[in-house]
């Protein structure tokens, strides 16, 4: 019933964007592209099971999207998309699922704000559900919703700060639903012309189905900007502590949240990060991550680009039987671009996972290819 009213009010709201669309479409104001993908992979492992089911699945996902604001201080733009997958050996696990969301932003250089918000509905297993779901596809619905906004003090500093909704809904009720709301304010200080010191302070609130909530506090001093002609992001490093409202007792842990970009020539960039934070898995099990991802892309001519990503996730799982998990996640990509309005992209992806829970253990390598167009 909950994905019925949904998915009822994303087309809803797709149908007014689309009737509104020429009356925004004034000069470059806004303009409305059709969207497509058309697509097959060889999956080895969909359920992401240990004892792995492969299967071809081929997709289907079209959609729209309205871009406005090309020559206002507020950008922004709405998207529809229809996404269906057919499964070749297992016909069970076909799906159609529907996302929509809107991303918009204000700049006035003394002034910065956001608005972003989503709905997917998402049919996959992850390293979080598939132990408690080995034998089908754990489907949900995740409503995102976050705007935030910067404001100048002094010539030097500025404020920051944001809010952010997650509504995660589990189809089946084995899984938990959660509900989290994030709320990071941070100082920033001019240290150089390119470079702020910044000092941060997030509260994070998650509200279980289960009723095993919990409050999280991140104390942190950090940086962003350029910090070489080259090297370029944010880095925040600090103290984190999370709360539970019944069952187990408090966990602290030193807390990192980075992502930088190197400029290794001008056609090549390189991406890395790492991140210790808590969390939660689909069954409602707190968690404490460590992850460190690593990424290269290049763009060798003016149809051929390349790259590869590589992920490290520690997963330690908080409160009774303490399990702990190792995943991996690497994975090779190519792009060539027929012309504006067509693409084709290819990859490889692998995963890995090592658990010292039983039937959690799994490897999965997917083959994909697929043509994208947006006219």
């Amino acid at each position: 019933m909950k994905t019925a009213i949904r998915t009822t009010i994303a087309l809803a709201a797709l149908s007014v964007v689309a009737q509104a669309a020429p009356f925004l479409a004034v000069g470059d104001s806004a303009e409305l592209f059709l969207t497509g993908t058309a697509g097959v992979r060889s999956d080895d492992n969909v359920l992401l099971s240990a004892n792995s089911k492969s299967d071809t699945i081929y997709q289907f996902a079209p959609g729209l999207d309205l871009v406005f604001g090309n020559n206002s201080l507020t950008k922004g733009h709405v998207f529809y998309k229809e996404t269906s997958d057919r499964y070749t050996n297992h016909s069970t696990l076909n799906t159609n699922l529907s996302s929509f969301g809107l991303a918009s932003a204000y700049d006035d250089q003394k002034l910065k704000m956001n608005l972003d918000s989503s709905f997917d509905q998402l049919a996959q297993n992850t390293v979080d559900t598939q132990a408690a779901n080995p034998d089908s596809l754990s489907r949900r619905d995740i409503f995102k919703i976050n705007g935030g906004s910067e404001i100048g003090m002094t010539d030097k500093s500025s404020i920051g700060a944001s809010v952010s909704y997650e509504d995660t809904d589990y189809i089946k009720r084995i899984f938990d639903d959660s509900k989290i709301t994030t709320v990071p304010v941070n100082y920033y200080y001019e240290v150089s012309p390119k470079v702020d010191m910044s000092f941060g302070y997030r509260y994070r609130n998650t509200k279980l189905h289960s009723g095993f909530n919990s409050n999280d506090s991140f104390y942190s001093v950090g940086a962003r900007g350029e910090f070489t002609p080259k090297l370029s992001g944010s880095v925040a490093i600090g103290y984190s502590q999370r709360t539970f409202s019944k069952g187990i007792k408090s966990e602290k842990t030193p807390g990192i949240d980075s992502s930088l970009t190197y400029a290794a020539s001008e056609k090549t960039t390189v991406r890395f990060g790492v991140s210790n934070d808590f969390g939660v898995s689909g069954v409602g099990a707190a968690q404490r991550n460590l992850s460190y991802n690593f990424g290269v892309q290049s763009k060798m001519s003016e149809e051929w680009s390349a790259g590869v990503n590589l992920s490290y996730r520690a997963i330690r799982y908080l409160g009774a039987g303490s399990r702990t998990d190792d995943y991996f996640e690497g994975g090779l990509n190519a792009t060539y671009v027929i012309n504006q309005v067509v693409n084709i992209v290819g990859g490889v992806t692998y995963r890995k996972n090592d658990s010292d829970l039983t039937g959690s253990n799994f490897d999965n390598t997917v083959y994909s290819l697929a043509a994208n167009f947006r006219y």
